[in-house]
């Protein structure tokens, strides 16, 4: 009976939910081995991006330390000017969960020690909403550091310490960094500056996910040629990873066996994608039903602009809500077993077949993810592919000529493969790897532009026209009719000049 009550009693032992150790633009602008990084951070438009960084991140970071609550502006500007110590010097940190919800945050940068004052003026306030009830907060000096925690009484912060000056400096090793799991798998990875590329190794690992089943690739080489922007081809998906990237409404719980995405070379339309799965007639149902609920074809307020085509016999549903491309999906048509495919934009026919020694990568053991790409033309591809998007859902899409665009197009211009794998190695845990001249995928470097250079609401319009009754229904791949023009007045007769 005492032994249960002391168990009972017993606080639940904190949780590590992050921990990293980077190397700061500082360190980053010191590799001569990856040229791509040190041309990115001396472009002219490095400035004013590391400003916009500075302040999204501090307001990212301190809305994931409220856990979601939305930050204040003035909180903000306050603890931008530490942030901005973290991003652009050498900085290692760790955050644990406790059991009652409070956080504590150890901090340490490799700064000099006229910045304490600041810190120690800053640091507590900012910090202590996380962390209710605990400890008081801490800014000290050593060696080169500076380190700031709370609670400064934690076992688990002296360890921070003596880990971070007991660890020997390696400027190649530009980031370490581990998660734990929750919404999306616990993560570790390591990248390191090695000959002329970022090289990247890691872990990936979610509790309870049973193993994945692995297919033989069944790899579309009807649809797939030469020459080619990108690849990836992804197996062993399951409704339970479907369910973790928020992806599974559609697909209702099916089964879904291998996806493969590519980009032509000939535009930035020519963007395709093929979904293996048990039921697609389900999928394009899920769809549709979605999109009649967004789009309106006799532009009702409230309703986004565009045309919704859907043919259920053919199993074939587009979307003209932009000007060119024509984003569509497909199924089979006998409503059976197959695949749902995606494009945005005709395919083209051509003899040219894949090469075998980039299929040959899919033949790896165990391997779940594969995706290459030539980094600097896919970013063609995504930001234009997005830029579609944002028209279609009624926003002014990122800026072509914005600074973060220009940025990475200049950046990114002979910038050429890069490859990312992930292999599964038991229930639920994953290995994965990357080799990239940039450190990032084309995919993920539209993602930051955007996220610098965001798209924004149109204003709406005062008055919308809406036409009287439902419109008839059209035909899969035949232009809406026009209105009968009504009958004009004839134009007033010329008048002799004086």
């Amino acid at each position: 009976m005492l032994m249960a009550l002391v168990a009972g009693c017993r606080q639940e032992a904190p949780e590590l939910a992050a921990r990293w150790h980077s190397v700061g633009a500082d360190g980053l602008r010191s590799q001569a081995s990856v040229p791509a990084l040190r041309s990115m951070l001396a472009h002219r438009n490095a400035p004013v991006l590391a400003e916009r960084l500075r302040t999204n991140a501090t307001r990212a970071a301190l809305e994931w330390l409220a856990a979601g609550s939305p930050a204040a502006a003035a909180t903000v500007a306050q603890a931008q000017p530490l942030v901005a110590d973290l991003l652009d010097h050498e900085s290692a940190g760790e955050v644990w969960r406790r059991a009652d919800g409070a956080r504590e945050v150890f901090v340490a940068v490799r700064i000099t020690a006229e910045r304490a004052p600041l810190w120690n003026d800053r640091f507590p306030v900012l910090v202590k909403p996380a962390a209710p009830g605990l400890g008081a907060a801490w800014v000290s000096a050593e060696k080169g550091w500076l380190f700031a925690v709370i609670p400064s009484d934690s076992p688990r912060a002296k360890a921070f310490r003596s880990r971070v000056l007991g660890t020997p400096s390696n400027a190649s090793r530009l980031l370490d960094l581990e998660t734990s799991p929750g919404a999306f798998p616990g993560l570790r990875a390591v990248a390191a500056a090695t000959n002329g590329s970022v090289v990247w190794s890691g872990t990936l690992s979610q509790p309870g996910l049973p193993e994945l089943k692995l297919d033989p690739w069944r790899y579309p080489t009807n649809t797939i040629y030469d020459p080619l922007v990108s690849l990836t081809a992804v197996r062993g998906v399951s409704p339970r990873i479907l369910s973790i990237l928020g992806l599974d409404r559609h697909f209702q719980g099916q089964e879904i066996g291998q996806m493969y995405q590519w980009a032509q070379q000939e535009s930035p339309f020519q963007t395709y994608a093929v979904v293996h799965v048990s039921q697609p007639a389900k999928v394009l149902e899920s769809v549709n039903a979605e999109l009649a609920g967004l789009y309106s074809t006799n532009t009702e307020p409230g309703k986004l602009d565009g045309l919704v085509m859907y043919d259920p016999a053919k199993q074939i549903l587009g979307l003209s809500s932009a000007p060119g491309p024509l984003p569509m999906l497909t199924g089979t048509e006998n409503r059976g077993p197959g695949f749902v495919g995606f494009s945005m934009f005709r395919r083209q026919r051509s003899v040219e077949p894949v090469p075998g020694e980039l299929l040959q990568q899919l033949e790896q053991p165990g391997l779940v993810f594969y995706d290459w790409e030539i980094t600097s033309e896919n970013f063609n591809h995504w930001w234009a592919n997005l830029q579609v998007r944002d028209i279609s859902m009624g926003w002014r899409p990122a800026p072509g000529e914005g600074p973060a665009s220009q940025w990475l197009t200049d950046s990114l211009a002979k910038v050429d493969n890069t490859v990312t794998q992930v292999r599964q190695t038991g229930p639920g845990t994953f290995a994965w790897s990357r080799k990239a001249p940039a450190g990032l995928t084309a995919f993920e470097w539209v993602l930051l532009g955007r996220w610098l250079d965001p798209a924004l609401p149109r204003t709406p319009r005062a008055q919308r026209t809406v036409r009287s009754g439902s419109p008839a229904p059209v035909p899969m791949g035949l232009p809406e009719a026009p209105p009968a023009k009504a009958a004009s007045k004839p134009a007033p007769a010329p008048q002799p000049k004086p």
